[in-house]
């Protein structure tokens, strides 16, 4: 199933961090639609997870990339 790419949104930014030193925490900023993020407007997302859950997080991105670099061959894969 071919994702409805008006849906989706640009990262603009992100940090991470720690919780009380046992959980990990990032905040995703990121612009809704191209209107915003041509304006400047930006949403916040703060995401606590546990550190199991951001090495898989990290694992994941780390694939996605190697697969974005590869080409033009959408996977249309989800979690």
């Amino acid at each position: 199933m071919k994702p409805d790419m008006d849906l989706i949104g640009a990262l603009t930014s992100f940090s991470v961090g720690t919780l009380d030193g046992h959980d990990a925490m990032m905040v995703i900023e990121m612009a809704a639609t191209p209107e915003e993020y041509e304006s400047g407007v930006r949403r916040q997302l703060p995401v606590a997870m546990t550190a199991e859950h951001a090495r898989e997080l990290g694992e994941a991105l780390l694939l996605a990339a190697r697969a974005a670099l590869m080409g033009d061959a959408p996977s249309y894969a989800l979690n």
